[in-house]
């Protein structure tokens, strides 16, 4: 990654964030972003205390113009965009039944629509030929699951978005791809979706690895598609999941 520029959007905290810091360990330097500028500066701080190069800009992807504003100023501080990494995402568990429409809308308006606007408002700053993006997805975009209609909706829509850039933007020597990351140990996503009594051993229990993935373990495999390891690797979903999707995983109840 020595020299490259990356924008990783959604990197605050959790899986984004670890992301972001394996793509620094490897020479990006690094422009992150979240929609609260608190929690982005305070990450990119974290970064820089680390040793690495990256700035924090605050900007909601569900909005157009903000992500036209943060790839503009990723740009402009970097040089161009070689990669470009949109994970911001929302969820929690409802079944169909009893879950609001605002926030069905709300989760496929952070993850889906928040991906294409991430995408887009970046392609004019990108490096052609040689970019790369990825999505972050889940494995709820391949495998239904109960109380996960939103999510499982919108993952879905974030994997066919991808490949459909791929297709689209091949042309440009621009590469697009997704990785799936399944339960990362000390995360908030994990610790929210796993909150009931003992659901994170049966999590676990039922993963055919069974233990709980690490943050660098999703930014080793976003470094992969974007190194030139995989230089002929465009349309492709990476399952980083420890075999979630091979199971038949507990999920709690619940409703919003």
């Amino acid at each position: 990654m020595s020299g490259k520029k990356a924008l990783v959007v959604g990197a605050s905290s959790g899986i984004n964030l670890a992301i972001a810091k394996r793509l620094g360990e490897q020479g990006a330097r690094l422009a992150v972003a979240s929609r609260t500028p608190e929690r982005i500066a305070a990450a990119a701080e974290g970064l820089r205390a680390d040793g690495l190069d990256a700035i924090g800009i605050a900007g909601d992807v569900r909005d157009a113009a903000a992500m036209e504003d943060v790839a503009g100023q990723a740009a402009r501080h970097l040089g161009g965009i070689d990669i470009v990494v949109s994970g911001a995402a929302g969820n929690f568990f409802a079944s169909a039944e009893e879950m609001s429409a605002n926030g069905f809308r709300t989760v496929v308006e952070i993850d889906l629509i928040g991906t294409f606007n991430v995408f887009k408002a970046a392609f004019a700053h990108l490096t052609r030929p040689g970019a790369s993006l990825v999505a972050v997805s889940a494995p709820q975009a391949q495998r239904a699951m109960r109380n996960q209609a939103h999510a499982c909706a919108a993952k879905a829509g974030v994997d066919m978005l991808t490949k459909c850039l791929a297709l689209e933007w091949g042309a440009h020597g621009i590469r697009v791809n997704g990785v799936s990351p399944g339960p990362i140990a000390d995360t908030e996503g994990l610790a929210r979706l796993t909150g009931e009594g003992d659901l994170a051993d049966r999590v676990q229990a039922a993963l055919a690895l069974p233990y709980f993935g690490r943050g660098s373990d999703v930014g080793d495999a976003v470094a992969f598609l974007c190194s030139d390891a995989a230089s002929y690797v465009t349309g492709t979903i990476l399952d980083c999941d420890g075999g979630m999707r091979l199971g038949d995983l507990p999920v709690p109840s619940g409703s919003r």
